[in-house]
C-alpha cells in the first residue's frame, strides 16, 4: 500500500470515528442535558453580571432586583457567590428581621450595594431610619433611610447561587470553562469533518 493510499485510509478511518463518537456524544440524553442546563447557566450568570456591571444597580424589572454576594459578611445565612433576589416594597413592609439591599452613603460603605439584616426601625421627627447589620460583622451599620433601600430580600436562587460560587473558586472556575472548552471543540471539530465530508461529496 502506497504512503499516499494509506493516509488517505488513514483519513478516512479517523473521520469515521470522529462521527460515530459525535453521533454517540450529541445522542446521549445525559450530555444533552449538560449543555442546556450550561448554557440557561451561563445566560443567567451573564445578564445577573451584565445588570450589576453597566446600569450600576439602578435597572428593575418591576421593583425586582438580582444581586450577587460577594463578602462574607452574611455568614451564615448567605455564602460568597450566592445568587440574590429583592423586591421593592413598601417603607411600612419594612421590619425588624427582614434583610434588605442598599446603598451605601457613609462611611466605609459609602457608594456599595449592601445586603444586610434589619435589626433596629426608629421614626424620628416623621423621618423613619434602619439600623442594619451583617450577621457576621460585631458592629451595625450606619442608619439608613428609606429612599437607600432597593428592596427586601425575597429568594435565594439554589442553582445560580451553586454556579456562582464554582464560579469564585479558581479550580472550579478552571474546570467548568475548560469542560465548555472541550464541548465547544468538539463541535467545532465535528462541523470541520462534516464540511469536509459535504465537499468530498461534490
Amino acid at each position: 500500500m502506497s504512503i499516499k493510499l494509506q493516509n488517505l485510509v488513514l483519513g478516512d478511518n479517523m473521520k469515521k470515528t470522529v462521527k460515530n463518537f459525535k453521533e454517540k456524544f450529541e445522542n446521549n440524553i445525559f450530555v444533552k442535558a449538560i449543555k442546556i442546563l450550561l448554557f440557561i447557566v451561563m445566560a443567567l450568570l451573564l445578564l445577573v453580571v451584565g445588570i450589576q456591571k453597566f446600569s450600576n444597580n439602578d435597572m428593575s424589572f418591576f421593583g425586582v432586583r438580582v444581586f450577587m454576594v460577594v463578602s462574607g459578611s452574611m455568614e451564615d445565612e448567605y455564602h460568597v457567590g450566592d445568587i440574590l433576589v429583592s423586591k421593592a416594597v413598601k417603607e411600612e413592609d419594612i421590619n425588624v428581621g427582614d434583610n434588605v439591599t442598599y446603598r451605601g452613603q457613609k462611611s466605609s460603605l459609602n457608594g456599595l450595594i449592601v445586603t444586610h439584616k434589619v435589626i433596629q426601625k426608629e421614626e424620628r421627627d416623621g423621618v423613619t431610619y434602619f439600623t442594619t447589620k451583617g450577621l457576621a460583622n460585631t458592629i451595625p451599620d450606619p442608619e439608613i433611610t428609606y429612599n437607600q433601600i432597593y428592596g427586601k430580600i425575597i429568594y435565594r436562587t439554589k442553582l445560580l447561587s451553586t454556579f456562582g460560587k464554582l464560579m469564585n473558586n479558581r479550580i472550579s472556575y478552571y474546570i467548568l470553562f475548560m469542560t465548555i472548552g472541550v464541548v465547544i471543540s468538539i463541535e467545532i471539530i465535528s462541523s470541520m469533518f462534516n464540511k469536509d465530508d459535504g465537499d468530498d461529496g461534490e
